[in-house]
């Protein structure tokens, strides 16, 4: 099962499970993965994985998303 790792300035923060078909990820308590920090928004994020297949959507975020250094709109992952 893939598996989603955020790090911040390479300090890994948290390793997930990408173990749904669609993930939230924010600032917010009700995502699937919130992350205490001011630099993401609410609801920033989502992961939508298709059978072996996982892609990264940023909801408009205010400070945008990465996916190994790079800013995405969306991407597979």
């Amino acid at each position: 099962m893939a598996k989603l790792v955020l790090s911040l300035n390479g300090v890994v923060q948290g390793e997930y499970q990408l173990d749904k078909e669609r993930l939230s990820i924010g600032r917010k308590a009700d995502n699937d993965i919130p992350i205490d920090n001011l630099a993401v928004s609410g609801k920033h994020a989502l992961v939508i994985t298709i059978l072996d297949d996982s892609f990264l959507e940023d909801l408009g975020s205010t400070n945008g998303s990465y996916v190994n250094g790079k800013l995405i709109k969306k991407t597979c992952t």
